[in-house]
């Protein structure tokens, strides 16, 4: 985490210093009218985020595209060149989603979305409105008539403060699952080598999503992985509530979206096959030997206990 903590840094420093001499464009303004007030599922992978997607794919008010990896670096594309004339900042910002290699996932024409924006009237030339535009031209093709969009990338969750710049009205979800089965699953899925880099992405992530979440109150909620999949239908209609749209408890039936979301066809995401369940609760007792258990736990034990997974 050391070298994108650093990135973040020089970034910023740059940022502040480049914006008042050279930026022609806002990044978001209060005649952008957007489409919505979008919201944001947070927190470290692993931890549920794909099932909470496919379940709120399930209301027709609601569209959440397949991850695409790209906002955090896109909104450093429009910081870069936001000196330029429209038109280029429009191609510099999509460019950043056009060669992303997953991006194939969203089945959308960005040519679409280029010519959407190029003659857009000059009071919603903000970095916002490109970002809606992307996300609704999605929604139009696979949802068409819902009301609000979201965004399911964990990763985005290291980058939190640039994406409230951008949208400062947003809403955030973070979902927290017990840290050791997050573990436990970035290395069985070999996401990374080690119980140490699988623990401090867990606990990195519950941090920035945490001290974020204390600055905007309202808009940011917290729900357990734990909580979701014992009790369905609780926790949907909070976050139903939060975001302001209707429960319908065929939402639960997630199975029937699977097939709809882009991106769920890899090995790791098998378990959207299957009914929501509780059995994947405690699986790092069984995945990991005795000596891993007793790391893990020890790693861990600081944020386990604040967040009452352990005494």
């Amino acid at each position: 985490m050391a070298i994108p903590i650093l990135i973040h840094k020089i970034y910023n420093r740059l940022k502040l210093f480049q914006r008042p001499f050279y930026s022609r464009y806002q990044v978001n303004n209060d005649k952008s009218n957007l489409s919505c007030v979008p919201f944001f599922i947070i927190g470290s992978g692993r931890s549920g985020n794909t099932l909470l997607r496919s379940i709120l794919s399930g209301s027709s008010d609601i569209t959440i595209p397949p991850e695409s990896y790209r906002l955090p670096f896109a909104i450093k594309r429009f910081h870069i060149f936001s000196n330029r004339d429209w038109k280029y900042v429009v191609s510099e910002v999509l460019s950043e989603f056009e060669n992303c290699k997953e991006f194939y996932t969203w089945d959308i024409s960005l040519e679409d979305v280029h010519n959407r924006l190029e003659n857009i009237d000059e009071s919603k030339r903000t970095l916002s409105n490109i970002f809606d535009e992307l996300f609704c031209t999605y929604a139009e093709k696979h949802l068409l008539g819902s009301k609000i969009w979201g965004d399911k990338t964990p990763m985005n969750t290291l980058y939190l403060n640039w994406i409230g710049d951008v949208f400062p009205q947003s809403k955030f979800i973070h979902i927290i699952r017990d840290g050791r089965d997050v573990a436990s699953s970035y290395l069985k899925m070999e996401r990374y080598d080690t119980i140490l880099e699988a623990a401090n992405r867990w606990t990195n992530s519950i941090e920035l999503a945490q001290a974020f979440g204390s600055k905007i109150k309202d808009n940011y909620m917290e729900i357990r992985y734990e909580d979701l999949v014992t009790h369905p239908d609780k926790s949907i209609k909070k976050v139903c509530d939060f975001l302001d749209v209707v429960y319908n408890s065929d939402m639960l039936d997630h199975i029937s979206q699977v097939e709809k979301l882009g991106d769920t066809d890899k090995s790791h995401h098998a378990n959207l096959s299957k009914p929501i369940s509780s059995e994947s609760i405690g699986k790092w007792k069984h995945n990991l030997s005795e000596s891993d258990q007793e790391s893990i736990t020890r790693l861990l034990q600081n944020p386990l206990r604040r967040l009452g997974y352990v005494d």
